[in-house]
C-alpha cells in the first residue's frame, strides 16, 4: 500500500493502544390449553416489559448538512436545516460537515431555545493527542457534533478525536454518555464521518481503521461506565454495509438499523448535490429508481446490545432535497432499564 495507508496504520496502532384487554375469563370455564394459547398470543402482541413497565422509546437522527466547501452558503439553507432536524423531534442528533459558518449561524441558538444542547467534546485535547502522535495540529474544529434533548437527558461524559489530521482534518468522531433524567437508562451516543475517497482497498482500509478507532473509544467508555453500556452510532460512513469498515463495526457488537430494525426504509440516503436554479435558489431532485436501492446508502445508524430498533426511516421529502446532498436517517429505538 501507499504511504497514506502506512501513516494511518501507524496512527491507528498508537490510538488503539492509548485510548483511554377483553372480557374477563374464569379458569374453570376454559381448558388449560386455551390459557396457554392466550398467554402466547399476548406475549407476541405486547411489547417487551422491563421491570414491570414498557421500555422507553427514543429517536436518533443522523444528517450530513452539506458543508459550505462548495460555494454553497449556509444562510440560504440554515432555516431548512433547522426544520429538518426538528421535524421528527429526535432525542439525539448526529451531524456531519458542520463548519465554522454553521456554528456561527443562528441555527444552533434556535436549537438551544428548542431544548437541545450541543456536544463538541474537548477539541483542544483532541489536537494535543494528535500532536503526541506526530501529527500536525492546525487550528481546527470538530465537524461532527452531537445534540441531545436537555429535558430528557443529562450529560455524564463526552469527547472527540480527529481520525487523521495529516489526511483530512474534518473527519472525526464525537461521543457522549447520556443518562435519562429518571436515572433508569444510560447509553453512549456517537457522531462520526469516515474517510471519503473511493479508490479501492487503500481507502477501504482507512475507513476500517476509522471504525476500529470507535471500537477503542467504546471499550474505554465501558471500562469507566460499565461493561454493559449500550451504544448507538450515526454518521456518514462513506461506504455501504458490505464494506470492511462495517464488518469491523459488526465485529465489535454493532448492528445496522437498516437491516435489523423491525420496520426498515427501502430508500438510499445519498442523492447528490442540490443545484441552483433559474430562480437563484437550490433545488434537489432524485429519480425513484436511484432512491429505491437501499444497498447504496452511505449514511448509517448502528447500535449494540441493550438497544432494540423499532423503525428505520430515510427522509426523501423535497424540503431536505433542496438543502443537502444527504437524506436524514432516523431510528426509533427502545432501551431497557
Amino acid at each position: 500500500m501507499g504511504k497514506v495507508t502506512t501513516d494511518i496504520y501507524t496512527f491507528a496502532a498508537v490510538q488503539n493502544g492509548g485510548f483511554m384487554g377483553g372480557d374477563t375469563m374464569r379458569s374453570h370455564h376454559l381448558p388449560c390449553f386455551v390459557f396457554a394459547v392466550f398467554a402466547l398470543c399476548t406475549a407476541i402482541a405486547s411489547p417487551k416489559v422491563y421491570g414491570g413497565e414498557e421500555p422507553a422509546r427514543f429517536r436518533f437522527l443522523t444528517l450530513n448538512v452539506w458543508g459550505d466547501y462548495f460555494e454553497n452558503p449556509v444562510p440560504e439553507r440554515e432555516a431548512g436545516m433547522e426544520a429538518a432536524i426538528l421535524r421528527d423531534t429526535p432525542d439525539v442528533v448526529s451531524l456531519q460537515e458542520v463548519t465554522t459558518n454553521w456554528y456561527q449561524s443562528p441555527m444552533f441558538a434556535h436549537l438551544g431555545k428548542a431544548g437541545y444542547a450541543l456536544v463538541r467534546g474537548d477539541e483542544a485535547a483532541a489536537l494535543r493527542r494528535a500532536a503526541l502522535k506526530g501529527k500536525k495540529t492546525p487550528k481546527h474544529i470538530n465537524h461532527e457534533p452531537l445534540l441531545y434533548r436537555t429535558d430528557r437527558f443529562r450529560l455524564l461524559d463526552s469527547g472527540t478525536d480527529f481520525f487523521h489530521l495529516s489526511l483530512q482534518s474534518s473527519k472525526s468522531v464525537t461521543w457522549a454518555v447520556l443518562e435519562e433524567k429518571t436515572g433508569k437508562r444510560r447509553f453512549a451516543a456517537f457522531a462520526t464521518h469516515f474517510w471519503w475517497k473511493r479508490n479501492g482497498l487503500e481507502s477501504d482500509t482507512i475507513r476500517e481503521l476509522n471504525a476500529r478507532h470507535i471500537l477503542g473509544v467504546l471499550a474505554t467508555l465501558r471500562r469507566k461506565w460499565g461493561a454493559g453500556l449500550p451504544a448507538i452510532l450515526g454518521g456518514d460512513l462513506n461506504s455501504t454495509e458490505k464494506s470492511i469498515a462495517h464488518a469491523m463495526l459488526r465485529s465489535g457488537g454493532f448492528q445496522n438499523a437498516a437491516s435489523h430494525a423491525d420496520i426498515r426504509s427501502n430508500h438510499c440516503s445519498h442523492h447528490g448535490n442540490p443545484v441552483r436554479g433559474a430562480d437563484g435558489k437550490y433545488h434537489g431532485s432524485v429519480s425513484p429508481a436511484a432512491m429505491d436501492i437501499p444497498d447504496r446508502s452511505i449514511d448509517h445508524i448502528y447500535y449494540t446490545k441493550g438497544i432494540h430498533a423499532l423503525r428505520h426511516e430515510i427522509g426523501v421529502y423535497q424540503e431536505v432535497l433542496d438543502i443537502t446532498d444527504h437524506s436524514p436517517v432516523l431510528v426509533e429505538f427502545t432501551m431497557g432499564n
